[in-house]
C-alpha cells in the first residue's frame, strides 16, 4: 500500500515518484543555501569559516525534521482521505497511518544516503563506526511516529481542522528546535523549554552517530528511547479504543 500511494499519486506525471522525493530534498537544499551563504551561520555562532561542516550539520537536522513533518501530516488525513477502506469492517485500518510515516520515511533514507556518499568523499573525519547505531535510531524514530500517527489520525476523524493546526504547528516548530542552529547556540533561559521537545533528542541522536561521530548527547538517547516506546504503546492503545467508532463519524 506504501508503494501505491507513492506511484497512484504521481501517475501521468513524467518524473513519476520522484516528485515524492524532489520537493523535500529541494526544500533541504535552500535551507542549507541560505543558512550557509545568506545568514552565514556556524556551530559557534560567529561568521561561517567552512560552508560545507555547517552544511553536512544542517541536513542531518533538516532530513530528520521535513520526515518526521511529512510523515505526522500524512498520518493526521489518513482516517478521513481513505473512508471507504475505514467502513470494511475486515480491512485493518490500523495501518492506514502507518502507510503515510513509511512513504516520509522514503524521503529519510534518499537524504541521508546522499549525506553518507557527501561525508565519504569530502568530509570523512565526520564518519565514524558509530554510524552503524543509524538503523537503531531510524526504528526509534519509526515507532515514536506511528505512535504519534495513531493519535493524530484518530483525532482528526472527529476533528477535522486537526491536519491544518498540526501543519502550521510543525512549521513553527523547526524554528524552536536545534534544527539549523546547534543547541549550544540556544539561550540559558530557553535551555529546559528546548529540552523537552522531543524532536531535539530525536535530531540530537542523528547528529551524534553521523557527524559527530561520536555520543555527545547520551542523555537524548535515553529520553527518546523510553519516549519512543511509551508513545508508540498509546498510540495504538488509544487507536483500538476510537477506530470501532470511525465507520459511524465518517
Amino acid at each position: 500500500m506504501t508503494y501505491k500511494d507513492l506511484t497512484d499519486r504521481y501517475a501521468g506525471s513524467a518524473l513519476g515518484v520522484f516528485w515524492a522525493l524532489f520537493y523535500p530534498l529541494l526544500l533541504v537544499g535552500i535551507y542549507v543555501l541560505i543558512f550557509t551563504f545568506i545568514f552565514k551561520v556556524n556551530l559557534g555562532g560567529q561568521v561561517q569559516s567552512q560552508p560545507l561542516e555547517y552544511a553536512l550539520y544542517a541536513i542531518v537536522g533538516l532530513v530528520a525534521f521535513i520526515s518526521m513533518q511529512e510523515g505526522l501530516v500524512r498520518s493526521t488525513s489518513s482516517i478521513l482521505s481513505n473512508a471507504t477502506l475505514v467502513k470494511q469492517v475486515v480491512f485493518p485500518i490500523d495501518i492506514l497511518p502507518i502507510i503515510g510515516i513509511l512513504v516520509s520515511f522514503t524521503t529519510l533514507v534518499i537524504g541521508f544516503v546522499i549525506y553518507l556518499f557527501i561525508s565519504a568523499t569530502l568530509v570523512r573525519e565526520h564518519l565514524s563506526v558509530l554510524a552503524l547505531l543509524l538503523p537503531l535510531v531510524i526504528f526509534l524514530h519509526f515507532i515514536f511516529s506511528v505512535g504519534i500517527g495513531w493519535i493524530l489520525a484518530g483525532v482528526a476523524a472527529y476533528f477535522r481542522d486537526l491536519k491544518e493546526l498540526i501543519t502550521i504547528f510543525l512549521f513553527l516548530g523547526m524554528f524552536v528546535t536545534p534544527v539549523l542552529y546547534s543547541d549550544q547556540m540556544v539561550p540559558a533561559a530557553l535551555y529546559w523549554p528546548f529540552q523537552i521537545n522531543p524532536m531535539t533528542h530525536l535530531i540530537n541522536m542523528y547528529r551524534d552517530v553521523l557527524f559527530y561521530g561520536h555520543i555527545n548527547h547520551p542523555w537524548s538517547f535515553l529520553v527518546f528511547s523510553i519516549l519512543s516506546i511509551v508513545i508508540f504503546l498509546l498510540g495504538f492503545s488509544f487507536f483500538q479504543k476510537v477506530k470501532h467508532f470511525f465507520a459511524n463519524i465518517l
